[in-house]
């Protein structure tokens, strides 16, 4: 539990800023007329400072720059101090006794200061590709959505095999009760003779209905595809790449963003054949790659190849967007399905615990709104962060250097206390479900309640 609040905790690049540092409990409060004394220093972790470049670091000497302060009416400690460059910042409150100078305690506090660009944004917790009982699924969507809400996701995307409808009714039943909540519409799209997996992001229609309703179109318009392929690609993956171009164009169209999905998932041998994974690549008709996600541990060289095949493509100027996924099929997992006891501790089987996959992979997305416009245009123009943390392990961050530096600071010390507050809707939506009257009422106290807990963080 932190004794302080910070407001604002994130920062404009290159100016002065006034922060607040406020106490949460009394034990924490200082006064003039007591014992304590306190020291404020601040450390920019690039060393970019007002004046420049600061002297290489020398070990054991970390205090910083000495700040002034003051005490406002209410006891908050008031800090000005400016902020240079795009970098976290270490604020270290050195509390000692005027009784006793040996004795010091040393609490400290980040910040993060940015560009004008980023700062007008917003960082939003999503899983763009996961499943429910509407297609192979464990769990209906609306108690999913309910977990997800558990966990601290401000989105998320229902992507049923071959079915759009779930994305939209679980959309519809959640948007009046948690309406800060976005569920995204979505679905993975199957196309005929056509192993790619696809997922449509946000699509303001489904692309599976197109070729399960209107297959001689579908076949038709592939056909046209396949006629305007370079005569180069191996007759063995022309289908199914023209089919691919045929899916990714046609939820574009749907204003969706289409998502190029685990392309080096193995079973016992890679689901796609190598030449296509190739040519998909090669074409670019997509709009993002799942770099990380729906992968167990035992399968985590398949997260390693795509790493390591998008660095490849990357370093060759075919730049495109990554976003991490789950691919989760179910949220919640009783140890006695599928695990010896062992495993687990001594875990009670008549309980659940969450489930592999849920919460191992997703994405931070940085747009100017928790809106599926605003979320699909922030991943297309790769303003998105993928994070690995498999069963909760350290996280591994991949995009852009700027963003990951961010999203780095944001994992430790904003989404930590924004998750609390998220979890008390969640629980509220599942008791909701359950049959529990009351819990509606709860769910419209918590309305626009961590909004403005995270606007605070930018505007004190």
């Amino acid at each position: 539990m932190h004794y302080y609040d910070v407001f604002p905790q994130i920062v404009p690049a290159d100016k002065e800023s006034v922060i607040r540092i406020h106490p949460r409990y009394e034990h924490a409060i200082l006064r003039k007329d007591e014992i304590w004394q306190l020291e404020i220093y601040v450390s920019p972790a690039d060393g970019v400072t007002a004046n420049g470049i600061m002297p290489a670091y020398v070990w054991g000497s970390d205090d910083g720059e000495k700040l002034q302060w003051e005490f406002d009416e209410n006891g908050d400690i008031i800090v000005r101090y400016f902020f240079s460059g795009e970098q976290e910042h270490n604020l270290q409150l050195v509390i000692t006794r005027s009784d006793n100078p040996d004795y010091f305690v040393r609490r400290s506090v980040k910040l993060y200061s940015l560009k004008e660009d980023l700062f007008a944004l917003r960082p939003y917790k999503g899983d763009t590709h996961l499943h429910t009982t509407r297609s192979d699924g464990k769990e209906a969507p609306y108690y999913v959505a309910g977990r997800y809400r558990q966990a601290g996701f401000d989105f998320i995307a229902v992507t049923d095999h071959r079915t759009y409808e779930p994305s939209v009714e679980t959309k519809k039943f959640w948007q009046e009760a948690v309406p800060d909540f976005t569920i995204v519409p979505g679905e993975e799209v199957h196309a005929p003779d056509n192993p790619v997996h696809i997922v449509n992001f946000g699509g303001e229609s489904g692309v599976n209905a197109i070729w399960q309703k209107q297959p001689e179109r579908y076949r038709a318009e592939v056909a046209e595809y396949l006629e305007a392929m370079p005569a180069d690609v191996p007759e063995e993956i022309r289908y199914a790449a023209a089919s691919s171009y045929w899916v990714f164009d046609r939820i574009r169209q749907t204003n969706g963003v289409a998502v190029f999905a685990h392309p080096y998932w193995t079973m016992a041998r890679n689901v796609l054949p190598m030449p296509l994974v190739d040519e998909l690549f090669k074409s670019r008709r997509f709009d993002a790659v799942e770099i990380v996600g729906g992968f167990y541990r035992e399968q985590s060289f398949a997260n390693n190849f795509q790493q390591a095949r998008c660095f490849e493509e990357w370093a060759k100027g075919n730049r495109f967007p990554v976003v991490g996924a789950s691919d989760s099929h179910g949220t919640e997992l009783f140890p006695s399905n599928r695990f010896p006891l062992a495993r687990f501790n001594g875990a009670d089987t008549t309980r659940a615990v969450d489930g592999e996959l849920y919460n191992w992979y997703y994405t931070i997305v940085f747009a100017d709104a928790n809106s599926c416009d605003s979320l699909r245009d922030a991943i297309k123009a790769g303003r998105c962060v993928a994070i690995e943390a498999a069963n909760g392990d350290l996280p591994h961050l991949f995009g852009e250097l700027r963003l990951v530096r961010y999203a780095s600071f944001l994992l430790r010390e904003y989404f930590p206390v924004l998750t609390p507050l998220a979890k008390q809707q969640g629980d509220a939506m599942l008791d909701a479900l359950a049959g529990d009257d009351a819990a509606w009422e709860i769910l419209k106290l918590h309305k626009g309640r961590l909004d403005s807990r995270r606007e605070k963080f930018f505007v004190g």
